[in-house]
């Protein structure tokens, strides 16, 4: 990942200083993209955004982004842990076990970029670079749930293989930082078509892989 990181900067830094010479074009342009797409790791799901961007020199564009995804998150384990049981006149301790088959979480996202575009041309290749902030809800998909009859009145009487936390999931927003490649496709004087893989880090929760396609207007 820090090579990766690494050649992106080279090569971002080497074509800002090539371009010396070149007109400067600062916002001299506005698109909007609108683009949908697939997870295409072992996280399944899919997202939605919506970009705008403008000009900072020949090549280089500037976008902000919004979007969504759903991304479902395989686990398969299981869990044995203890809570409280509050119908009894005294609490006392009681142990359950379930088994997490999935995580959804439905993710929104906000984030700023720059794209650097090869050749503008018929079909006109970049790559890109973002960052930003997500803030995420989840569902925990469970099944096996046994709540077991035998109670404890004290936490040391609780069984060794049940004195476990249940496992915690961060519900705090989160950065995100994304790197990709793609290429524009001209299909007339105002309109073109969008593809693009993009590798996106997402602190507390699933990295994702992402193929998008799109339209930009």
């Amino acid at each position: 990942m820090k090579s990766l990181v690494g050649l992106f900067i080279i090569i971002f830094c080497t074509s800002l200083f090539s371009q010396e010479n070149d007109n400067n074009k600062l916002f001299s342009n506005f698109k909007l993209g609108l683009l949908s797409g697939v997870n295409v790791t072992k996280y399944a799901g899919g997202s939605v955004q919506i970009e705008g961007k403008t000009d900072l020199t020949t090549h280089f564009n500037m976008k902000a982004i919004i979007g969504y995804s759903k991304i479902l998150k395989k686990e398969g384990y299981n869990v044995k842990t203890y809570g409280f049981n509050d119908q009894r006149k005294s609490q006392q301790y009681v142990t359950s076990s379930y088994n997490i088959d999935r995580i959804d979480y439905d993710v929104f996202q906000m984030a700023v970029g720059l794209e650097y575009s090869f050749v503008k041309d018929r079909f006109s290749p970049y790559i890109i670079s973002e960052a930003g902030y997500n803030y995420y809800s989840f569902h925990i998909q469970k099944s096996n749930i046994y709540t077991y009859g035998t109670y404890y009145d004290t936490y040391d009487q609780i069984p060794a293989d049940y004195r476990n936390k249940p496992p915690r999931i961060s519900d705090e927003a989160s950065y995100l930082f994304g790197l990709g490649i793609g290429t524009t496709y001209r299909l007339g004087s105002a309109i073109s078509l969008d593809i693009r893989y993009l590798y996106q880090y997402n602190k507390n929760i699933v990295n994702t892989n992402q193929i998008l396609i799109g339209i930009n207007f």
